[in-house]
């Protein structure tokens, strides 16, 4: 089925599948996931990534995805619930999986510890090389909450940097963590002084 599902993969999103895959094993024995489901997961995480807007809201109507007007207007994100419905009907993923794909691009408001491996997989993978990313695989290394209130710190300012429309799953995920008290500027800090 692995063979299967990559064979449906091309380019760089081959690679950065792999590279989520190794990501998202790595976070859950580190974080005392369930490594299989999580390598299941990453496989599956960007299946409909290259569909077009078309081939995407296609998918919602055949399997009864009503997009709000955020997904419509910046419909790229949408590869998660699609992605999360091929998972299902094609591969019969379980639920817990499901959800994991399909909150990949959005976060929300009370993550499983799958739902985090990858969100986090996605973010930290070894291809992925943009500002900032370095610091959110230093904050995975120890706390994986950090490590995602981090990252979705640095989605909503590059967001609003950029005049897009934010998910409200992306505040509730980022409001959760923030009412939890987690932080990730003071372990920063700390680092910062070990070095």
């Amino acid at each position: 089925m692995r063979e299967e599902i990559l064979s449906r993969l091309h380019g760089y999103r081959y690679e950065h599948t792999l590279g989520c895959e190794r990501a998202a094993v790595c976070l859950a024995q580190r974080f005392g996931g369930d490594v299989e489901k999580a390598a299941f997961a990453a496989i599956l995480h960007d299946i409909t990534k290259q569909f077009s807007k078309e081939e995407q809201l296609n998918l919602c109507e055949k399997y009864d995805i009503i997009p709000c007007n955020v997904e419509i207007s910046e419909w790229k994100m949408l590869h998660g619930k699609t992605a999360a419905a091929i998972a299902r009907k094609e591969y019969g993923a379980p639920q817990d999986v499901c959800d994991a794909i399909a909150c990949h691009t959005t976060g929300k408001a009370r993550m499983t510890l799958l739902d985090k491996i990858i969100y986090l997989a996605d973010y930290i993978e070894d291809t992925r090389d943009f500002p900032g990313v370095e610091i959110a695989r230093v904050l995975a290394e120890d706390d994986i909450d950090r490590a995602l209130l981090y990252c979705f710190d640095q989605t909503l300012t590059d967001l609003i940097e950029r005049a897009k429309l934010i998910h409200s799953d992306t505040i509730a995920a980022y409001n959760a963590l923030a009412a939890k008290g987690v932080r990730w500027r003071d372990a920063m800090k700390l680092e910062a002084r070990n070095v």
